[in-house]
């Protein structure tokens, strides 16, 4: 008997599941760094990074569970236009806090950095591709 799970794992080893993956190892490392630094908890560059790692990384598992478990598949708005507006706005608030805790000359700090910049690339080639995805359909779409 054959169970059919409506799953797609075939998102998982695909380009773009890979990279959410690697965006949550990076939030994940980059918290670390920055909890497990010297510099106390309270310091405002380490507590706004720490806030936008993890609303980046709920946001980035909430995409990435939608997508595997093909969920919103059904509904009426544009997939590609709404994740298009996500991945720029976790790019932006990733190279910002990014910027802020590289301000100071800590070691676990700067590591830190590295990881949201890796996550700032990653989501800006992902917003680049749902741009390039959002002017063909919007194309395709033209009537003459």
């Amino acid at each position: 008997m054959s169970v059919n799970h409506d799953y797609d794992r075939k998102y998982l080893r695909s380009i773009r599941g890979i990279s959410k993956i690697v965006c949550l190892l990076c939030a994940f490392i980059g918290f670390l760094c920055i909890v497990c630094s010297s510099v106390r908890l309270s310091n405002y560059r380490g507590c706004f990074y720490i806030i936008v790692v993890l609303l980046g990384f709920a946001v980035t598992l909430t995409l990435l569970l939608c997508r595997y478990l093909r969920l919103g598949q059904s509904w009426r708005w544009s997939s590609a236009s709404w994740s298009l507006g996500v991945h720029a706005t976790l790019a932006i608030a990733h190279f910002l806090a990014s910027n802020f805790v590289l301000g100071l000359s800590v070691n676990a700090y700067t590591a830190a950095a590295f990881f949201g910049l890796t996550i700032f690339s990653i989501n800006g080639l992902e917003a680049y591709s749902y741009y390039k995805r959002t002017c063909q359909r919007d194309v395709a779409t033209q009537t003459v």
